[in-house]
């Protein structure tokens, strides 16, 4: 494969997506194609099989090889986010180079510190983040609380040798939300500086909150649109793959429509009687996006105290995405509920047939993919752990 083709891997509790793409003279990524594949081994958010998820993976890249009629499997960026992943806040302090002055050097050895509270026997540092930082002592100490992403260990082993028995070379594995919060905050306009990076999928609820335009916490709830699809195989007595169709159904009509007594068509091969009127949709979708939204909110309000609230800040606006995120009463309620503007966003430089929120995640992989490749700065990254990286590309260890 050439050096500079990409595949960016999005793990999701429904689907894995993976984009194919090759990185331009210019620094943009051309997409080549893309693939999917139904997810086995993950449950909102929780690897529980790897090999089953394994397949999956090498499901979705095979109906990319095949579209591109390319053969691509030893440059695999490997987004993965839900529990899975460990996040923990933790404080660096070290002397400043230059008295009352805080360098850019400064901030980076901080973070370095702050890693230390990491059991790193135990976990891989995927990223880190200077969330706040601030002199300690005027001229003698910088203080800096970083936002750490880790993996597991032993999680990161056991997916890059199934990976590798199965043909495929993990280049790195990345924390997909936060890197589709990284690369759609380059694109957003204004620069927001305190926002929500908010992305509802099938099983998973996973956000980023940004506080002076860093990411100062980010977490996954297992809350998502596999509720709504639930809650419609019970009341319609249908199954799974017949519940999403109608879930998309309704997804597509005016909430106009109700109380004027609409009955709708929701048959499917092989079913004559699902006749249903809007109403009774309309209640069984509306009041879980409600519970849905609560819980979020539940969870997230203690943070917003103590990241925004108590330094006297505002956030701004939660930028919404995601498959689920796209149900048109999503944005609205989390609006409403949070009393904060509520904005849908997708990769909109991405070709027409894939700028979909569903779509975001793998955006933003191969987004990081395409910079560690041009050897730009990437971000979460420090200029030693980038060093790192590329000695063991020499080595062949990566």
């Amino acid at each position: 494969m050439n050096k500079k083709t990409i595949l960016a891997v999005d793990v999701g509790t429904g689907m894995v997506k993976v984009f194919a793409g090759k990185l331009q003279a210019d620094g943009t990524v051309d997409i080549l194609g893309s693939g999917t594949a139904p997810t086995a081994g993950y449950e909102k958010g929780v690897i529980t099989d790897v090999n089953a998820l394994t397949h999956s993976i090498r499901q979705a890249v095979d109906c990319v090889i095949m579209a591109v009629d390319e053969q691509m499997t030893d440059c695999v960026y490997l987004g993965i986010s839900g529990s899975t992943l460990v996040t923990q806040n933790s404080i660096g302090s070290v002397a400043v180079t230059t008295p009352e002055t805080i360098t850019p050097q400064d901030i980076e050895r901080a973070c370095k510190a702050a890693t230390f509270e990491i059991e790193q026997d135990k976990y891989e540092i995927l990223h880190v983040f200077a969330a706040r930082n601030s002199l300690a002592k005027t001229g003698e100490a910088v203080e800096v609380e970083a936002h750490i992403v880790a993996v597991p260990k032993d999680i990161l082993g056991e997916i890059s040798h199934a990976l590798k028995e199965s043909g495929l070379t993990l280049n790195c594995i990345i924390a997909g939300d936060i890197m589709a919060a990284e690369t759609i905050k380059k694109e957003l306009p204004g620069k927001p500086e305190n926002f929500i990076f908010m992305d509802i999928g099938a099983g998973t609820t996973d956000f980023v909150m940004y506080v002076g335009g860093n990411p100062c916490f980010s977490a996954s709830l297992p809350l998502g649109g596999d509720y709504i699809t639930n809650d419609l195989m019970q009341g319609l007595t249908v199954n799974r793959a017949h519940a999403e169709e109608i879930k998309r159904y309704y997804s597509r009509l005016s909430s106009d429509l109700r109380n004027q007594g609409v009955v709708l068509d929701c048959n499917d091969y092989g079913t004559t009687d699902k006749h249903v009127s809007y109403d009774f949709l309309y209640d069984i979708i509306e009041s879980r996006v409600d519970e849905i939204v609560g819980l979020v909110y539940d969870y997230i309000k203690p943070r917003l105290s103590q990241y925004v609230t108590e330094n006297g800040q505002t956030l701004e606006r939660i930028y919404l995405t995601g498959g689920s995120g796209a149900m048109p009463s999503m944005a609205s309620r989390i609006a409403n509920v949070f009393q904060i503007n509520t904005e849908m966003v997708k990769p909109v430089h991405l070709p027409v047939e894939y700028a979909q929120p569903a779509n975001t995640v793998c955006y933003g992989i191969i987004d990081y993919g395409a910079r560690v490749l041009a050897s730009e700065p990437v971000v979460g990254k420090s200029a030693w752990d980038v060093l790192i990286r590329k000695a063991k590309k020499l080595l062949k260890i990566c």
